[in-house]
């Protein structure tokens, strides 16, 4: 029985970060001729695209219900999301809290990866999947994408255990933690 519950949790992992690395399926563009206000005329345009697209996939996912989605900006090029969902399916709610950090070049985005410490890390993926957010944003697969994971705690003890991750699109770097809530 264990093992099952082990089991089911890794697979949400998985499907919960891939939906949220790779993204949306179909673009959702609002039309509203609306002034930004101050607080939002700030925030890098490709970035707050970014968001909304995986906004549009999380609440378009049919097995899975979100129960919170907020975006915080740090400043114009960072903003903080964190999102709780929960899978119809396997009745597992999960949490993610990243960071996502656009810079002028991808270039740039490598340099700031390649200075973050990922001695724990492990490269896990360098190919982009078919289909993403990022994709349907920019109309094209990302050129530079590398995925590391660390997985950290005991998988059979799902309060201490977390799922690290960093991820660079292009120009876009994603710092993350994912772990099931219950």
């Amino acid at each position: 029985m264990q093992f099952k519950s082990i089991t089911a949790i890794a697979v949400l992992l998985l499907v919960v970060a891939s939906l949220l690395v790779a993204g949306c399926t179909s673009s959702n563009t609002n039309t509203n001729n609306q002034t930004p206000n101050a607080s939002t005329a700030t925030h890098d345009a490709a970035l707050e695209s970014y968001l909304a697209g995986g906004k549009n996939e999380s609440y378009a996912q049919k097995n899975s219900e979100v129960k919170a989605f907020e975006i915080t900006w740090i400043n114009s090029t960072t903003a903080r999301l964190e999102i709780t969902t929960l899978n119809k399916s396997t009745n597992a709610t999960i949490n993610e809290a990243s960071t996502y950090t656009i810079f002028p070049t991808t270039q740039e985005a490598t340099n700031y990866l390649n200075a973050l410490n990922k001695t724990a890390y492990s490269l896990a993926s360098t190919t982009y999947p078919s289909s993403g957010v990022y994709k349907n944003i920019t109309g094209h697969a990302p050129q530079t994408y590398k995925y590391y994971q660390w997985n950290e705690g005991n998988p059979f003890n799902i309060s201490e255990y977390k799922n690290h991750l960093i991820v660079q699109f292009d120009n876009i770097v994603k710092v993350g933690i994912i772990k099931q809530l219950s």
